[in-house]
């Protein structure tokens, strides 16, 4: 019995010890068949790691997503299984397991921009859902890394938008229009960044910019009303998302010099070309050309002011987020040295945006501070306008420095022009403006029943502008002496409020679906400005403090705007759509009678490429959209108060025998009875193309814009006594031409490409104005000169009104043969000369002899941006150019006139007084044939160019290597802007224009524009 219950213990423990093995052996082999597959999925163009992208085991509901590093882990039971990856705005990936335990990924964006999201007026639509005509770029578009400022960053980018340097000056920005010009007052656009309005945005940090949108036609801008008579630029700063906090930080260090310098005379050439044109008219030569201050070659003043600049910039980011609370900070600082000595701009950007979501309810605010230090150029004594103008026109043979004058400089004396020594400026004259501006936008938003949602948008925005400029005591030369110390301080303040309400109600019913919005808007801007000066300070006293004549000056305005707005957009089976926008504006700036104005507009669209019978074509056709609108817009810039008339008090004047001063008023401006709105009317038809699954899209639009009841001064007689003329409306504007735009993406092997073009046109015309015979004069090109841009029914606005040149008078009988009547129609001309055209045939030469001689309207304007991306390396190029249009020169108008005593150009050497062959007129300091006449179009040239504006190249480090140094990302630039431009403009260069829209075109001793190399490094944290 003993040995029996001993065997069945055994067998127990065998058994147990059994079913354990077999327990443990078929865990074993069941852990052996769940695979553990792990691996990362990062962006295929830049590297970067994808958060909460989704992994799926094909055809099951097993699942994961990406943690906060990229990385995901998931246990698959088939070896032989397919793992699909997908994230929202990427192409879905499948990869078969084979076998594998480590699978990494790299997700390409999408490619289909119809599908893309896009910011309209308050709100976003699809866009392929958009009616109106709208151009758009994204933040990786902006090539953001090495553009010091937004507006150059877009120029070339985005059709019908044109943009032109301000200067090449520091800090100066750019000026922007959209669709050609259709006032003779403001064509600025409406820019709002976060949905609050901005009086520019040059002095915005790009790295700040997530995307921009261009509302260029009535439909997509109506929504914005009498703010959007010149479009409209959404700019949307960068939001937080949800993960852990992510740390970026961008710098880049670079170096601008002047792409070019104008080819002037040294001392002895200057010397050679004065004595020969005072030869010509048969006088002595001057003294500094026989003995000058600085023998031999003398000073070049070029390379006095000219230097190499560096620029730098650092940018730091952070941003997360959870379900309710998101959140984007930004702090940057950016310097950049002029390339003329002494210049020089600073700028520091706060910027903190926010979200905060709980229930129904969602509110937000995006606060950015600003601070700008710009060290300008002064302004200065003389005939050289600026420190460029003295730089070009001072005589090499000039000393620099005085020990014995006060300040320690020399400068120009004798019978010569009065150019001041642009060294001397610079260094003399202290000239500071810094600018602070606060921009805080909040809003509250509500959802509530089944598709409602109501918003309320409260925002201020404050900008103060501090002006400081001091002049000390100084002797320059024989023409210039300032024996007392000057200081001049100014202060502007300007405060901007809005408050928005709107209600927004959106629904499908089936193949039904709408949108609807209503709203009620409140704008005020107050103004106010003082400036005090004094003289006859202490050396080293920099303040408006005991000192002699003291004055003091300020003025203040007001305006207001309140607005009503309403938009319904119909859709049905996403093919056929309809938009309707309306808006009554009500504006201070109007007589009580004339101040309310009404803008409606009306667009649709067809997705033809999604009818049945469309796609049984069998074509590679993914996107087909045909669109049109019809839309009005207003006009209120012309300045406050205008429809009130404006007395000046403290006049003095003489009355009775013998005379006696009496103090009375006079009415310096006469009110505008019956002023309204000036109106435009703008006709959009265009088509959206997308092939090959959003490869390749293409977009096209031809628009015609009529502008009437144009707001613009009428002529008084001056008997009247008005210091101005009244406003009234009258005249008429149109702008008609066409855009198109190409983006084409590709993979070619592992190296992903893409392509962005686009070309536009528009043509200007001036159908009326306030009379039949009534001439707009526009701006000068010389010193003294008389304006050369007109603006006269049938051309474009302020075109070139110029007496054409006919060649050079190459024998006496040519001289004999120009005549009406056998009178010389250039009485005092000889060999040598140049001949005019006698347009208006009366045998003389004058100013009824100018004709149309071109516009600074190009023919069409294009850009091109080409970027393509291979095992971490990028590159970016992209081109910009115009075709077409003119810049009358006008520093030649000095530099190759010979008829001042100033430095001239190095062409004076070939002209007819040493060359007969020559095209360039014979040299006279008298000029008695008006051989350099500011009026004639010896000095317009062909403005047409081809920039290459940016060439970029980057190494971004394997997703490997930056884990082991604990970065997301780490990205090694080096890039060049402005390198190379095609042109025949001999000026410094063609992308420039006098300040108002009169001065399009005109070069006339302007800021030069600089070329830069700028190393920089990206990295997120």
């Amino acid at each position: 019995m003993k040995n029996v219950n001993q065997l069945l213990r055994i067998k127990t423990f065998l058994t147990s010890k059994l079913t354990l093995s077999i327990i443990i052996m078929t865990s074993c082999i069941s852990l052996q068949a769940q695979n553990i597959i792990t691996g990362s999925v990062v962006d295929q163009k830049t590297s970067q790691t994808v958060i909460g992208a989704s992994v799926v085991v094909k055809g099951t509901t097993n699942a994961t997503m990406t943690d906060g590093d990229g990385n995901y882990k998931l246990n698959v039971a088939d070896p032989n299984a397919t793992l699909v990856f997908s994230y929202i705005g990427y192409v879905k990936v499948e990869e078969a397991i084979a076998g594998r335990n480590v699978i990494n990924i790299s997700l390409q964006e999408e490619n289909n921009t119809l599908e893309e999201v896009v910011v309209i007026g308050y709100g976003t639509v699809k866009k392929s859902d958009l009616t109106g005509a709208v151009g758009g770029l994204k933040a990786a578009q902006l090539d953001s890394q090495s553009n010091t400022n937004l507006g150059s960053a877009i120029q070339g980018k985005i059709a019908g938008v044109t943009v032109e340097s301000a200067g090449g000056a520091p800090g100066s920005g750019t000026r922007i229009q959209i669709r050609g010009a259709g006032s003779l007052n403001n064509n600025n656009p409406l820019i709002l960044v976060d949905d609050i309005a901005v009086a520019s945005m040059n002095n915005l940090n790009p790295n700040d910019i997530e995307s921009i949108q261009v509302l260029k036609d009535a439909s997509a801008a109506a929504i914005y009303g009498s703010r959007a008579a010149n479009g409209v630029i959404l700019i949307t700063t960068k939001s937080g998302k949800k993960g852990e906090m992510k740390v970026s930080f961008d710098s880049f260090y670079g170096v601008a010099s002047v792409t070019k310098k104008l080819d002037l005379l040294n001392q002895e050439e200057w010397a050679k070309v004065s004595n020969a044109a005072y030869s010509a008219a048969g006088k002595a030569p001057l003294d500094i050309a026989l003995n000058p201050e600085v023998p031999g070659a003398g000073i070049n003043w070029q390379n006095e002011i000219f230097r190499t600049a560096p620029t730098q910039n650092y940018s730091l980011g952070l941003s997360g987020g959870s379900d309710n609370l998101k959140y984007n900070m930004s702090l940057s600082y950016f310097n950049q040295e002029g390339v003329i000595k002494e210049t020089n701009y600073d700028r520091v950007n706060l910027r903190v945006k926010s979200d905060y979501k709980k229930g129904i309810f969602k509110i937000g605010e995006t606060v950015m501070l600003t601070k700008e230090k710009r060290n300008d150029l002064p302004g200065m004594p003389g005939q050289g306008r600026n420190i460029l103008g003295a730089a070009i026109s001072m005589i090499p043979g000039f000393a620099i420095y005085n020990e014995d004058a006060v300040g320690g400089y020399g400068g120009a004396s004798g019978a010569v022009t009065d150019i001041f020594n642009p060294v001397a400026a610079l260094n003399l004259f202290d000239v500071k403006n810094d600018y602070y501006q606060a921009l805080i936008n909040t809003y509250a938003e509500a959802s509530f029943f089944d598709g409602f949602k109501y918003k309320l948008n409260v925002g201020v925005t404050l900008s103060e502008h501090k002006s400081y400029n001091y002049t000390p005591r100084y002797e320059v030369g024989g023409f210039f002496k300032n024996l007392k110390n000057t200081l001049a301080e100014g202060s502007d303040l300007n405060q901007y409020y809005q408050i928005e309400n709107t209600l927004n109600y959106s629904k499908k019913f089936g193949k039904h679906s709408v949108n609807l919005l209503a709203g009620h808007t409140v704008y005020q801007n107050n103004f106010r400005s003082i400036l005090g000066s004094v003289q006859g300070m202490p050396d080293g006293i920099f303040v408006l403090a005991g000192a002699e004549q003291p004055s003091i000056s300020g003025y203040a305005t007001e305006s207001k705007l309140i607005s009503y707005l309403g938009r319904a957009i119909y859709s049905y089976d996403n093919k056929y759509i309809l938009t309707a926008t309306f808006r009554r504006d009500g504006s201070s700036r109007f007589s009580p009678e004339n101040k309310w104005g009404n803008f409606p507009s009306i667009s649709a669209a067809w997705g033809i490429g999604k009818e049945d019978f469309f796609k049984n074509l069998d074509l590679p056709v993914s996107e087909f959209k045909l669109r049109t609108s019809y839309g009005i817009l207003g006009n209120q810039e012309i300045g406050d108060y205008q429809y009130l008339g404006s007395i000046t008090s403290g006049i003095s004047y003489g009355t009775g025998e013998p005379n006696t001063l009496w103090i009375g008023n006079i009415q310096t401006e006469y009110p505008a009875i019956g002023l309204k709105w000036e109106s435009t009317s703008t006709a959009n038809v265009g088509f959206d193309l997308g092939l090959w699954n959003g490869k390749l899209d293409y977009t096209f639009d031809y628009f015609q814009k009529n502008t009437s009841d144009l707001l613009l001064r009428v002529p008084i007689p001056l008997s009247v006594g008005s210091s101005n003329d009244p406003y009234t409306n009258a005249g008429k504007v149109s702008n008609k031409g066409f855009e198109m735009g190409l983006t084409l993406n590709q993979k070619v092997g592992e190296v992903n490409f893409s392509i962005t073009s686009n070309i536009s046109s528009v043509k200007n015309r001036v159908e009326e104005l306030s009379t039949g015979s009534q001439i707009l004069a526009g701006s000068s090109g010389s010193f003294h000169g008389s304006a050369v841009t007109y603006s006269k029914v049938g051309y474009p606005i302020y075109s070139f009104f110029l007496v054409k040149t006919d060649g050079l008078f190459r024998s006496q009988e040519e001289l004999d043969a120009h005549n009406v009547n056998g009178s010389p129609i250039q009485p005092r001309a000889q060999i040598g000369d140049i001949r005019y055209i006698d347009f208006n045939g009366d045998g003389k030469i004058d100013a009824g002899d100018r004709q149309f001689r071109g516009s600074a309207f190009p023919d069409f304007e294009y850009g091109l941006r080409i970027q393509a991306d291979w095992k971490g390396i990028d590159l970016t190029v992209a081109a910009q150019g115009v075709q077409g249009n003119e810049i009358y020169n006008g520093n030649n108008t000095d530099l190759q006139t010979v008829r001042a005593n100033i430095n001239y150009s190095r062409a004076t050497l070939d002209s007819f007084t040493f060359n007969p062959n020559s095209n360039f007129p014979r040299l006279n300091i008298d000029d008695p044939n008006d051989n350099g006449a500011d009026y004639s179009d010896r000095f317009l040239e062909n403005g047409s160019y081809l920039r290459i504006k940016t060439i970029q190249l980057g190494y971004t480090f394997p997703n490997d290597l930056s884990k082991k140094l604990e970065i997301d990302r780490c990205r090694f630039y080096v890039a060049g802007d402005n390198l190379f431009t095609a042109t025949k403009y001999t000026g410094y260069n063609p992308d420039v224009s006098a300040d108002g829209l009169g001065g399009r075109g005109i070069d006339y001793k302007s800021y030069p524009l600089s070329k830069t190399i700028i190393f920089g490094m990206q990295l997120n944290f």
